[in-house]
């Protein structure tokens, strides 16, 4: 399957946004400029890394 950037980004409560796999408004509107067609409905692999991750921090809400 294809997907914004060929990868899986982090859709934790994580606040670290320094991380790669952090999905943000900048990628978020990224995601949106490269499926033209359709930006609303981008192809963006998401997963939960919170329970493996050493860098995870707790934030108060989800952010996708």
């Amino acid at each position: 399957m294809m997907c914004y950037k060929d990868k899986t980004f982090c859709n934790s409560d994580c606040i670290v946004s320094s991380c790669f796999r952090f999905f943000g408004e900048a990628e978020r509107e990224g995601s949106r400029k490269w499926w033209d067609h359709d930006p609303d409905n981008a192809p963006v692999a998401m997963s939960d890394f919170s329970g493996g991750c050493e860098d995870y921090i707790k934030g108060e809400t989800k952010r996708c």
